[in-house]
């Protein structure tokens, strides 16, 4: 067994204990015992991942102009998974290609920015998609964060609302509920395990037994405290030994733990596919989608076993996609569209979502780029909406105006103080 118990490295607004040394997160959430509300796991492939050798023209002309225009990187017929007859993955998906067939994942061909807004560098581009503001890296504030701060579905007693294995991304930038769990194994979460961590305790509960508002924050702090103290997270051996899986699977045992999780992130990088990316359907990236592929499938397997795959969705996001031709390194250069995946019990799985806008010449954005068809903040709008259950799509992305309803999610959330029968069951 592989333990993750991690070390609590920051949560809420913190301070320390002049002579304890214990840094204690100034969050007024407690622990009500309550199941979590549905969660979403956004997962960031970091350098740019090339959607044509993602989501595989099979057929027609998109074949016939993919063969030619990536004579050596292209992904062979025999070595493709078919989804529906014109896309397929490669073969070294096999978990996800299972997902799609039952329903439990969709695609999303030709996400991007609108036209005239993205960025082929990747600091700027992942400034903009994680800050939810194409066209403009100044923002400052997550989308993530502006989810948490504006959404009426976010419980008061989750005891962890957002978490991230690592370094919280700029998608939380603004936002101080999250927790940041690092990878090193520790005794417990306590802030200060050892001998006297009782004494502790129960100094600062003594200490802080009054009515103020520091005093409600310290109660509700210690309380997490002693909920996170008693975890023991331990992640299954299904899960494989690479970063990717644990990852998946620290945050798999934090939604099964019941804390109220509503969002987590995790990164996965490698995808600056310049050169050496594969050579007709083997190599690096095929390999690096196959690490993927059977992490997310053990996630998912492990949820399900648990009751809780419909509860959670896990979609992901790149820097940018690829340019459709290849180089002379047999790799690709920065481009715009990126292929998106969308993964859980509540997708309307099972298909291919979006426009594809042909690769012929006359087709390619600048003469080079995949163009974008969906704007990326249409299909995380439906997720933020109707799964989550957050209405405010306008706080969450600045000035969008578009749609946020384009039934990627199979069961809406009731956002609470919407009515649905006005007088009643009739």
């Amino acid at each position: 067994m592989i333990s993750r118990r991690k070390f609590l490295k920051g949560s809420g607004a913190l301070f320390t204990l002049a002579g304890t040394g214990i840094t204690i997160s100034l969050s007024p959430r407690g622990f009500a015992g309550q199941s979590n509300a549905n969660s979403l796991v956004m997962l960031f492939f970091r350098g740019g991942m090339d959607a044509l050798n993602f989501l595989v023209p099979l057929s027609g002309d998109n074949r016939t102009e993919y063969v030619a225009k990536r004579p050596n990187i292209q992904v062979p017929l025999n070595l493709s998974l078919d989804l529906d007859g014109d896309f397929g993955l490669p073969a070294s998906c096999t978990a996800l290609h299972s997902l799609y067939q039952a329903g439990d994942m969709a695609m999303l061909h030709a996400v991007g920015m609108p036209a005239g807004l993205s960025s082929r560098s990747h600091f700027d581009s992942m400034a903009m998609f994680e800050q939810g503001t194409p066209g403009d890296t100044s923002n400052g504030i997550g989308w993530l964060s502006r989810h948490l701060d504006s959404s009426p579905s976010v419980p008061d007693s989750a005891v962890i609302p957002a978490m991230t294995p690592g370094n919280p991304p700029e998608s939380l930038n603004g936002n101080s509920s999250v927790m940041s769990l690092d990878n090193e194994d520790t005794d417990s979460f306590h802030p200060n395990s050892g001998r006297y961590q009782e004494e502790h305790m129960a100094t600062l509960t003594q200490m802080f037994g009054g009515d103020s508002p520091l005093d409600a924050a310290m109660q509700g702090t210690i309380e997490n405290v002693n909920i996170l103290t008693g975890l023991e997270l331990t992640i299954p051996d299904s899960y494989p030994s690479e970063a990717l899986a644990q990852d998946l699977g620290l945050i798999a045992q934090i939604i099964k733990a019941d804390l109220g999780l509503q969002v987590a992130t995790v990164d996965y990088g490698g995808w600056d596919t310049h050169q050496n990316s594969g050579n007709l359907g083997t190599g690096f990236f095929v390999g690096q989608l196959g690490v993927v592929s059977a992490a997310i499938g053990a996630f998912m397997s492990d949820l399900e076993s648990a009751g809780k795959k419909d509860g959670v969705l896990l979609a992901t996001q790149t820097d940018f996609g690829r340019r459709v031709r290849e180089n002379g390194n047999r790799g690709t250069d920065h481009g715009s569209a990126q292929a998106m995946m969308v993964a859980g019990g509540n997708v309307n799985g099972g298909k291919i979502y979006g426009s594809f806008p042909g690769i012929t010449n006359d087709d390619l954005y600048l003469n080079t780029d995949l163009s974008v068809t969906t704007d990326f903040r249409e299909p995380l709008g439906d997720i933020i909406k109707n799964h989550l259950g957050n209405p405010n799509i306008g706080t969450v992305f600045p000035e969008y105006t578009g749609s946020s309803d384009m039934d990627l999610v199979k069961s809406n959330v009731l956002i609470p103080g919407e009515v649905i029968f006005d007088t009643g069951f009739e």
